[in-house]
């Protein structure tokens, strides 16, 4: 699979890049993360909540496509998930597979570049994108801690990626 800067066409008349039919934008993190720093901090932690799920769908697109485009296997997709990041402008990543979890290791997040110091972690987007990752990888439902932010003083952002179990049946029948 070619590398993501390989992919990404920039085209000037439209003022757009994309990888094949996936569109990218260029943004500055503080200009996105002062958004959250604007909003009172219930709604903070509700709409950094909201950024994780929809990086996790719309982000999920994305690994989707890499999967299809030959990283076809758990450790290709990791690999591939891995050398994107970076290329992206996501910080570079580490990502070890455990058992029924994934843990990831990301230098120089720029969610917690953006955000100046936070009493909170605020890699929201890195956790809805390792929650997409975990499920394609884990084959199921998955819960996503951010351990430690670099916003909060953490020298690097941890996250685990954990396997969800499916509630237990209840012996109830459908109605009919």
């Amino acid at each position: 699979m070619p590398a993501f800067r390989d992919r990404l066409t920039f085209d000037a008349a439209r003022g757009e890049y994309r990888d094949g039919d996936i569109r990218y934008l260029m943004m500055r993190p503080d200009a996105l993360m002062g958004l959250f720093a604007e909003l009172p901090p219930q709604a903070r932690a509700e709409a950094l909540a909201a950024l994780a799920r929809s990086v996790a769908r719309f982000g999920g697109r994305s690994a989707r496509s890499y999967r299809a485009a030959g990283a076809d296997s758990p450790a290709a997709l990791l690999d591939t998930i891995a050398a994107t990041a970076p290329q992206l402008g996501w910080g570079v990543w580490e990502l070890r597979r455990e058992d029924d979890a994934l843990h990831l290791r990301v230098e120089n997040s720029p969610f917690a570049a953006g955000s100046g110091a936070s009493a909170d972690p605020v890699c929201a987007a890195i956790a809805g994108m390792l929650c997409a990752v975990g499920e394609l990888v884990l084959g199921g439902d998955v819960s996503v801690t951010e351990e430690s932010c670099a916003a909060t003083g953490a020298a690097c952002c941890r996250f685990t990626a954990r396997r969800v179990a499916p509630p237990p049946a209840t012996g109830a029948r459908p109605s009919r």
